[in-house]
């Protein structure tokens, strides 16, 4: 895991606005950058207010991987002080338990806000591929004599880093005959990453011969494309077969899916 590196900042407020009541929170996936207005969970009563969210996950650009979360916290009207402590958690985008990460800056202790009422926000970078990361905000009240009248902890929604990188996947779909006794073969190209691909080489191999490369300029994320190759029918016993990405000019987060193959005849 890379070296992970936290980030905060504090501002006293007057006055928030809240959700409803602690409820289940479903982890939701995270868009290369983002700003989630969503609260994950609050709470409300006379002895005071918090929230918790998750205000921005970032999974490419200068900055790197990072995941920022905030909290609100209102002392309420029977409580002299409040703390709060933000603990970092992690488990693979995949599935599994969720895991504390230990040992980054500013993360696992408690702050206690000079003001009753407080936006509270931290920032961690050098987050992993593959991984999804959440915080657990535990927030106290406490007396005038230091006592702690309440305690509540509120999970936020998660960041999932996935692989920005775009995911070249080439499909065969069918061929028509041709008068002169050829055919048109068409195959379709997607990107299934989560950014462009530049220019790139699309190939196709009819009886064991490579025709002419198509070229690509560029291929948005989440967009596909037909190209139509013209060659002789295929004979029996033989194969069709297509490649994305054909001269290996893209890097991308799964290569496995660049070449599809179909028997003869079809």
């Amino acid at each position: 895991m890379p070296s992970l590196r936290a980030t905060i900042c504090a501002a006293s407020v007057a006055a928030f606005s809240f959700a409803a009541p602690l409820s289940a929170v479903a982890d939701s996936p995270s868009p290369l950058t983002a700003t989630s207005a969503d609260t994950a969970a609050a709470v409300s009563s006379s002895k005071g207010r918090a929230a918790v969210k998750l205000d921005g996950c970032t999974l490419l650009g200068s900055s790197g991987r990072s995941a920022s979360f905030s909290s609100k916290m209102v002392a309420g009207s029977s409580a002299a002080a409040i703390e709060l402590r933000f603990d970092l958690y992690t488990r693979p985008i995949t599935g599994g338990a969720w895991k504390e990460i230990t040992g980054v800056p500013m993360f696992g202790t408690w702050d206690r806000p000079s003001s009753g009422s407080v936006v509270w926000s931290k920032r961690v970078s050098g987050l992993s591929v593959g991984q999804r990361y959440r915080v657990v905000v535990t927030h106290r009240w406490l007396s005038k004599s230091g006592r702690v009248i309440r305690s509540v902890a509120l999970p936020s929604p998660s960041c999932d880093q996935h692989d920005g990188r775009p995911d070249l996947a080439a499909t065969f779909v069918g061929s028509r005959p041709l008068t002169n006794g050829n055919r048109i073969y068409t195959l379709r190209v997607r990107n299934l990453g989560l950014s462009a691909a530049g220019g790139f080489s699309v190939a196709m191999r009819v009886n064991s011969i490579e025709l002419p490369t198509v070229r690509v300029a560029s291929l948005g994320a989440g967009r596909s494309l037909l190209l139509a190759f013209t060659a002789a029918g295929c004979a029996s016993n033989s194969k069709i077969k297509v490649e994305a990405d054909f001269s290996k000019e893209i890097v991308e987060s799964d290569e496995r899916n660049n070449v599809a193959e179909v028997a003869c005849p079809l």
